[in-house]
């Protein structure tokens, strides 16, 4: 067995038993491997996953169609509003509040997102109204179909 690797691994075996081996082996998969301790930066902050971010519930009552889109921190000018057929695309861009940080613990997310929300029924840009009300976005429009309607057959 080559000295080196013997080594190694009785520094992990002290790691395992001071209580840090989990913490050791994390920070070994996350790290590029080009980079060593010393010159190793402090974490970045996490950047948002777009496929299910922002949260978003859907309701649909007799005469409206009501989208609440979660945006906790967000201010109304760093949110857009868009349209593309039924697909309804909200973006938007959050900045950390702080200049250059050391990182201790990072679960909030920042960054740019985008997600794209497929609509019940059809409408028209102008036929949207969007309030930002307590880092919520309400999208509202009247429905189309409200009622079945019958169709005489001749």
């Amino acid at each position: 067995m080559d000295i080196d690797k013997l080594k190694q691994w009785m520094d992990i075996s002290q790691k395992y038993q001071n209580g840090n081996f989990w913490d050791m082996i994390f920070d070994q998969i996350s790290k590029d491997p080009s980079q060593n301790e010393a010159n190793s930066k402090p974490p970045t902050p996490n950047v948002r996953s777009t496929s299910t971010y922002p949260l978003v519930d859907i309701y649909l009552t007799d005469t409206q169609i009501i989208v609440i889109i979660e945006l906790p921190g967000y201010k109304r000018e760093d949110v857009s509003l868009s349209l593309a057929g039924n697909i309804l695309v909200v973006k938007g861009t959050s900045q950390l509040p702080l200049l250059n940080p050391i990182v201790i613990q990072n679960e909030r997310k920042y960054g740019a997102f985008e997600r794209k929300i497929e609509l019940p029924e059809p409408t028209k840009a102008s036929e949207l109204y969007a309030k930002f009300e307590s880092g919520l976005l309400i999208v509202t429009y009247m429905r189309k179909y409200s009622s079945e309607e019958q169709i005489p057959i001749s």
